[in-house]
């Protein structure tokens, strides 16, 4: 009888500590069931303020690792990489340690009523859903941004979650590939590759050391992108990465009749037909072309295209 008694107690305590678990709306929450449950089943004299703490910060460090840790930057996948078997392996020893910490409090302080076994039972449903909240967490983060970004009118932009995958991506950049006859496809691939190293290290919770690892210039488009950390608060798990893209600015700019002179030598490669189609004189064509080569530091019309291409001034043939 006495044996039914306690097990009903086990499963009482242990439905208590779910139920609690399973209407967080966030990690802390989790975090705090955990530290609540553990002071409850200290005696009076035995429940230190300061080492409750220290579980509450470590719990909410091991599940947002944990997260972290399970991210893949090609998205869910049954065949992972060594290095990524290693970390999710790490990440889950450090969560395990954590709650054995916790639950190691409980067994010390030998009260009859309490019994440790119930959080070590419950640790993989604590874990699971921990990770159904960030993950919840973040897409509502991310809906919220491109809510706000439409509204405004944003520039182009490409939200990303950790993992590296695009989220949203807005109408103001889809109408920039029309305008100027971007391949939209390929743009997106350039903003994936800019980003994918941006989120590895914001999974390891690394943050970029210089602003010019959150900038980039795709010359063979012409355009400019630059990222920043989107974070709703210090969850390192809830953080994603917007790029946002516009038109690189050109280092030496032309003329409109410059401009207009070195596409017609670039395209015909003739002098005679840029200035008919200049409507200028063959003389001021070979006047407009020198300026152009040193404006742009080249010395032939081979060069002067290529340099054209980069600057997203001419299309690739």
């Amino acid at each position: 009888m006495a044996r039914t008694e306690a097990v009903g107690f086990q499963l009482k305590t242990l439905t208590e500590l779910l139920q609690k678990v399973y209407s967080a709306v966030d990690l802390s929450q989790i975090a705090r069931a955990i530290r609540l449950h553990v002071r409850d089943n200290l005696p009076v004299d035995s429940r230190v303020p300061s080492q409750l703490d220290t579980i509450e910060r470590r719990v909410i460090m091991a599940l947002e690792d944990l997260y972290l840790a399970s991210l893949h930057p090609d998205g869910p996948t049954d065949e992972m990489d060594p290095s990524m078997s290693e970390r999710i392996s790490t990440a889950e020893s450090y969560y395990q340690s954590q709650i054995e910490t916790a639950a190691r409090t409980i067994d010390r302080a030998g009260l009859v009523t309490s019994d440790a076994s119930v959080l070590r039972a419950a640790a993989p449903a604590i874990a699971e859903a921990a990770q159904d909240i960030v993950r919840r967490r973040s897409n509502e983060f991310a809906l919220d941004i491109a809510r706000d970004l439409e509204s405004l009118g944003a520039a182009p932009s490409i939200l990303f979650q950790l993992d590296g995958r695009i989220v949203w991506a807005n109408h103001a950049l889809t109408e920039m590939c029309e305008q100027r006859s971007l391949n939209h496809g390929k743009l997106l691939q350039v903003a994936c590759r800019f980003a994918a190293p941006i989120c590895a290290a914001l999974r390891r919770r690394d943050k970029p050391k210089t602003k010019r690892e959150l900038r980039h210039r795709a010359s063979e488009m012409g355009v400019h992108l630059r990222a920043a950390v989107q974070r709703r608060n210090d969850n390192a798990g809830e953080a994603l990465l917007l790029v946002e893209i516009s038109e690189a600015k050109r280092a030496t700019d032309l003329s409109p009749r410059e401009l207009q002179v070195a596409l017609l030598v670039s395209q015909h490669g003739s002098y005679k037909t840029a200035a008919e189609v200049a409507q200028v004189s063959l003389d001021s064509v070979r006047t407009y072309v020198r300026r152009i080569y040193r404006k742009f530091g080249v010395s032939n019309r081979m060069q002067l295209k290529a340099r054209l291409i980069r600057e997203g001034l001419l299309k690739p043939e």
